[in-house]
C-alpha cells in the first residue's frame, strides 16, 4: 500500500497546468517534494507565445493534508520569458488502482494567468501509471487567452523516493500548442 501512495505521490509538484507534468495523486501529509523537468514547446505561432523550444522547470511541493498539497514552480524558457507559478492540488477520489484529483493556481508568465485542470490515472502495477486529463490555461492580457490541452502521461517508480514520468500534452485549441516533457521528482520526508 505504501509503495502505491508513492507511486503518485507528485501530483501537485508537477502540474505546470498548461506548461508541463502533471499527476493526479497527492503527495503524503507533511512530505515534501521536488522536481526537474525539461521540456520542448512546439511553436504553432499561437498568440502570446511564438518563441516555441526548450525549457527546464523546477517544482517543489508539500503535502498538507493526505487529499491536499500546494505547489510551486519556476521555468525558465530558453527564448523567452520566464513562469512562475503556484497552485493547490485536491484529490477528489480514489480506488485501489485509480484516482481522480482538480488542480487550481495562479501564474505569472509576461502577465498573470490561472490554471485549472483535472485528471484520472490508473495504476495497473505499482510501478507504472497511465493519466489523461484535461488542462485549461487562461492568461489575463489585454483579452481573455484561454488555452486547452489534453495531458497524456506515463510514469515509472522505481523506488519510493523516486518518480520518472514522460508527458505528452496534445494541444486542442487555437491558442494552444504541443508540449512533450521529460522528469524525476523526488520525496523528502
Amino acid at each position: 500500500m505504501k509503495r502505491l501512495l508513492i507511486l503518485l505521490l507528485f501530483s501537485a509538484s508537477f502540474t505546470l497546468s498548461a506548461q508541463v507534468v502533471n499527476f493526479p495523486k497527492t503527495l503524503p501529509e507533511r512530505a515534501w517534494s521536488i522536481g526537474l523537468s525539461p521540456a520542448y514547446h512546439f511553436d504553432n505561432n499561437v498568440v502570446a507565445f511564438d518563441a516555441g523550444g526548450a525549457s527546464i522547470a523546477l517544482n517543489g511541493g508539500y503535502g498538507i493534508l493526505y487529499s491536499l498539497d500546494v505547489n510551486a514552480r519556476y521555468i525558465y524558457f530558453f527564448n523567452g520569458a520566464d513562469y512562475i507559478g503556484i497552485d493547490a492540488q485536491y484529490l477528489i477520489y480514489e480506488t485501489r488502482k485509480s484516482y481522480v484529483s482538480t488542480i487550481a493556481g495562479l501564474h505569472y508568465w509576461d502577465v498573470v494567468g490561472m490554471d485549472i485542470s483535472a485528471f484520472y490515472t490508473y495504476t495497473p502495477r505499482y510501478e507504472f501509471s497511465f493519466s489523461i486529463g484535461l488542462d485549461m490555461d487562461l492568461s489575463f492580457a489585454q483579452d481573455l487567452n484561454p488555452r486547452f490541452w489534453i495531458p497524456l502521461n506515463v510514469g515509472y517508480n522505481p523506488n519510493e523516493m523516486m518518480f520518472i514520468y514522460a508527458e505528452y500534452k496534445l494541444p486542442v485549441a487555437d491558442l494552444s500548442w504541443g508540449i512533450l516533457a521529460l522528469g524525476i521528482n523526488m520525496i523528502l520526508r
